[in-house]
């Protein structure tokens, strides 16, 4: 299976992102997580603040125990559950805002997938290129 999220920053979009991997983490750590925010832009996120747990065909969100919560189009996820195209996801009040965008049931060897570490796997919203200066 593949989720594809983007980040929704200000009313603009940022690039999408797409994951074939069974678990997708989000936080500040960079070493454990695939999608990272930096703490001086986003201090209410987490190191390992929520995750993807792809399950039986289908995209759970889980809070990992973060400070200050994780929201499914406003309403706190307190236990597992499942996202769908469209959803608004939250880390923390006022946090960033990721959109998923798209959920597919593709086999991970079919799946077009970008390189390990590559810009789509592993960025800080710092390191994204400003698609608006092209």
């Amino acid at each position: 299976m593949k989720i594809t999220l983007i980040e929704e920053q200000a009313g603009q979009s940022c690039p999408e992102r797409a994951f074939t991997s069974e678990t997708v983490k989000i936080g500040r750590d960079p070493l454990k997580c695939h999608v990272v925010f930096e703490q001086a832009e986003w201090p209410m996120v987490s190191r390992r603040h929520a995750e993807f747990r792809q399950r039986d065909g289908r995209f759970l969100l889980a809070d990992t125990g973060s400070r200050f919560g994780t929201f499914i189009d406003g309403k706190r996820v307190t236990d597992p559950s499942e996202v769908r195209v469209g959803d608004r996801v939250q880390f923390g009040p006022g946090g960033p805002l990721m959109r998923i965008l798209a959920i597919e049931d593709t086999p991970i060897a079919q799946a077009a997938s970008v390189p390990e570490g590559s810009f789509r796997d592993r960025t800080t919203l710092r390191d994204m290129p400003d698609e608006s200066k092209e």
